[in-house]
């Protein structure tokens, strides 16, 4: 009866939506796919054990539905975890368009299950309510995940000082790229891998625009919203109209809107819009896919071969901005082991196999070896070519991305770009703090609602930014976004002080 209640309560909680990313954006290998082939996404009653005694870790993630051939996949890796650590494993892949739903029910009604894909989205919340394990004293006995994930990125997950989450070390910093079409972009502009600005590749806009008659740069309504996050953390918020800046040293949280490092380039945008040089119905588009002559993507330049695909045409890239790190880049991918579960000292074993051997990295991301995928060898490297799409799990909600087999295509080892990019990143100065909002909840609420109705004209450079901008300040002031931001100021300077 009181699983029962709980399940209705949690179906009457249920609001989120699981957001999607353009073709562009995507992770390589992670797109989801027709899962009507797939097998059923729930075991009901999972067992806690084998009949011989050996824990049975149940871990929930999401991808494109539960494999087909996961019984033949678990005859494979069981035996493999068994010799190697003792447990077992019960993966259950959840598709995309029930993630939200299905995770929800999960961690409010405390089924059960061992591990969890979480991201930044649900991270605190879910903490708040006691849903996930305190993590702080049980990594000390799994040396591999601290020898392979840098402290700060650990740090980034800590609230309140205590661990909850176990991040993917991946491309766990960020780093955007302009996309250009490689046959235009060569042809009118090929001093494109010079720009690293808004202000940069003008010239090459006005270039190919000129040269190919057509609208270059396809945007959605949520524009070119690294604009904000290259320059700016928001510390959690969602509200990109509050910020630190990563650059300027003052640790002072500021709004953001009226600074102008951020309203040069806004501007530009609008006069782009008012060119010609952006679509007319970018503010009011919801998403776009397909061909353009620009684009700007987040991963390392390696990515360029998956962006290119989802093109239909071959991509050159350049960087935009510095790689930046904070607690939303580190939380896009975290493993949680369940508060209820009996196995946590074992569930913590698992990742960190997952996160230092291979061979069981590779089976998870790729599938059965011979059935899923082969390994090939090119530029000297090992590499994995996919024999076809049948293995459904996104390989970024489950480890590392530094031990697992590349894919065949890509250029290089894509693992030493993202290396690189990680260990050469601008730290926020916020990283580590956690703002509790309790005390401006209503308020943030209430921005974050005004927000989204000006987002789309100041992000795609359909509106007038020194018109539009001073207007949602008003607006957002009369919010109570004054407020916020003392109460987010006066706790930094207490986390700092600390």
């Amino acid at each position: 009866m009181k699983k029962l209640i709980a399940l209705l309560l949690a179906a009457l909680m249920i609001f989120g939506v699981l957001a999607g990313c353009a073709s562009e954006t995507a992770p390589s290998g992670d797109t989801a796919a027709d899962s009507s082939d797939t097998a059923d996404t729930t075991t009901e009653n999972p067992p806690t054990t084998t009949e011989d005694g050996i824990p049975v870790i149940t871990w929930y993630q999401v991808g494109a539905g539960q494999p087909k051939d996961i019984e033949a996949w678990n005859e494979i890796v069981n035996p493999y975890l068994e010799e190697k650590i003792g447990v077992h494993l019960n993966m259950q892949v959840v598709d995309w368009g029930s993630w939200g739903d299905r995770r929800t029910m999960l961690v409010q009604t405390n089924e059960d299950y061992d591990i969890i894909f979480t991201d930044m989205s649900t991270y605190v919340n879910n903490i708040q309510m006691g849903a996930f394990a305190d993590l702080t004293e049980l990594i000390k006995d799994t040396p591999g995940i601290t020898d392979l994930i840098p402290e700060e990125y650990l740090k980034a997950c800590m609230i309140d000082g205590k661990l909850y989450g176990i991040p993917a070390y991946k491309d766990s910093s960020m780093t955007n790229f302009f996309v250009w079409t490689k046959e235009e972009v060569e042809e009118y502009y090929p001093d494109y891998a010079e720009d690293h600005t808004l202000a940069d590749i003008d010239a090459g806009l006005r270039a190919v625009k000129e040269g190919t008659g057509v609208t270059p740069l396809m945007l959605n309504k949520d524009g070119i919203s690294c604009i904000v996050g290259n320059m700016y953390d928001n510390f959690g918020t969602g509200l990109p109209a509050i910020g630190v800046s990563y650059f300027d040293g003052s640790n002072k949280i500021v709004p953001v809107f009226e600074q102008e490092d951020i309203l040069e380039q806004l501007r530009l945008l609008h006069t782009w819009y008012n060119d010609g040089l952006i679509n007319s119905d970018a503010n009011t588009l919801d998403s776009f896919q397909g061909y353009c002559s620009l684009g700007v993507s987040q991963g390392w330049p390696g990515a360029s071969v998956g962006w290119g695909t989802g093109r239909g045409a071959e991509v050159v890239v350049s960087q935009f901005g510095e790689t930046v790190l904070s607690n939303d880049t580190v939380q896009g991918s975290m493993a949680c082991i369940n508060n209820s579960s009996p196995n946590k000292e074992a569930a913590m074993k698992l990742l960190e196999l997952v996160n230092t051997d291979t061979k069981l990295r590779d089976m998870m991301a790729y599938g059965i070896e011979g059935v899923h995928f082969e390994y090939v060898e090119e530029d000297g490297i090992q590499k994995v070519k996919r024999l076809n799409q049948d293995w459904t799990a996104a390989s970024y909600t489950q480890g590392s991305t530094m031990l697992m087999s590349p894919e065949s295509g890509t250029v290089g080892d894509q693992r030493e770009e993202i290396r690189l990019q990680n260990e050469n990143a601008v730290a926020s100065p916020a990283l580590g703090f956690y703002f509790d909002t309790t005390n401006v909840k209503d308020q943030l609420a209430a921005c974050t609602a005004t927000w989204m109705t000006y987002k789309g004209l100041i992000m795609t450079g359909a509106g007038d930014p020194d018109q539009i901008i001073p207007e949602m300040m008003d607006t957002l002031r009369a919010d109570g976004f004054d407020d916020i931001l003392a109460e987010a100021q006066a706790q930094f300077d207490a986390y700092l002080a600390g």
